[in-house]
């Protein structure tokens, strides 16, 4: 079963009425960990309930004695009270004890939600957390979707709305925007807008509400992945940087060009003439349905060698964790990553770049 199924069951559930009293909600993908929350509440509280049943309480102003308060006091016109407390990380070691002791003894006529970011439960709070609430109603790990499952998130959600989505749009939309499903989600919002007359999500239109400079730069630097000289790629880099642009989000954007360049030479070695046609290297791509995008990557890939390639996408992964864990110079980080991969040489383990 797949993540997304997973999230499914959990909607849907709340959506047929199926209320518990404690849900710990934990992991990384803030975007539907808050959807969810949205769902829970509009089930279990009618709109005009909500003012006086609904309590936020956020980690860095936890109080023991106010939740202890919102947790025992009756609803008001309501057969239901929802308490919810954000960024359970922010509590002290004895708040967060104070909390899984109260979780362990909610009334039947308040649903009490814990947010946390922390999706393997580390410290023992979070373990006794997951454990109560595992108990008394639902503990739930919100991962991030694979970009499947991201991909099929945004086209449902397309499908909703009776938009058409051409293969092309959605593949400009996911290389200039990334797979985090917060920011796409964003994006889709003014495409729907952009679209609700027409029906249809072309290339044009999505390249218009994302914005030419962005689409352009972008696109800039990811054609010029491991064929580009290094003084274009840093000083398309370099642009992007002082556009304000993440270096998390560049380095994902250039690992997922690279391995869809390694795909593609992949394909073409096995299978030939056989997908000579930009239609048939899209049909046996799973990088991408667009027979443009298809053309795109063939010429890039046949400008290369499949073995600068693989250095290149163990540096990225190298800068990647490098971004993540350490205080250096983020510019610096990608730049080394890209110069060495220049010359030849691998900055990441074998474990590292496979």
């Amino acid at each position: 079963m797949t993540r997304l199924a997973d999230y499914k069951r959990l909607f849907d559930e709340a959506r047929r009425g199926g209320i518990k009293p404690v849900y710990f909600l934990h992991g990384p993908e803030e975007y539907l960990k808050r959807e969810f929350v949205r769902e829970l509440v509009h089930a279990a509280l009618p709109e005009a309930e909500r003012p006086f049943n609904l309590d936020i309480i956020h980690g860095d102003q936890f109080e023991p004695l106010e939740l202890a308060d919102r947790l025992q006091s009756f609803p008001l016109f309501s057969s239901r009270r929802v308490v919810i407390v954000r960024n359970f990380e922010a509590l002290s070691v004895a708040n967060r004890e104070r909390l899984v002791e109260l979780a362990g003894s909610v009334p039947p006529s308040v649903t009490l939600v814990v947010e946390s970011n922390d999706e393997k439960l580390e410290t023992v709070a979070h373990k006794k957390l997951a454990a109560t609430a595992g108990r008394a109603g639902v503990a739930f790990a919100f991962g991030a979707l694979n970009e499947s499952e991201t991909l099929e998130r945004v086209l449902g959600r397309f499908r909703r709305e009776g938009i058409h989505v051409e293969a092309d749009a959605l593949d400009l939309l996911v290389e200039s925007v990334g797979t985090q499903l917060m920011d796409l989600s964003n994006e889709v919002d003014k495409i729907l807008l952009a679209a609700a007359e027409s029906k249809q999500a072309t290339r044009e239109l999505v390249a218009g509400v994302v914005g030419k400079y962005r689409t352009e730069s972008l696109f800039g630097l990811l054609d010029g992945v491991g064929v580009s000289a290094p003084a274009t790629t840093l000083s398309r880099l370099a642009s992007l940087l002082d556009a304000g642009e993440e270096p998390v989000f560049l380095v994902a954007m250039m690992l997922r060009r690279v391995v869809s360049l390694l795909e593609v030479r992949h394909v073409i070695a096995e299978r030939g003439r056989a997908v000579s046609t930009d239609r048939a290297l899209a049909d046996s791509l799973a990088a991408t349905q667009s027979p443009f995008f298809a053309a795109k990557l063939r010429e890039q890939a046949m400008r290369t060698e499949t073995a600068p390639l693989e250095i290149l996408l163990g540096n990225l992964r190298w800068a990647d964790l490098k971004l993540k864990t350490s205080s250096i110079d983020a510019k610096c980080v990608v730049e080394e990553a890209l110069l060495a991969a220049h010359v030849g040489k691998a900055l990441a383990s074998p474990a590292l770049a496979s």
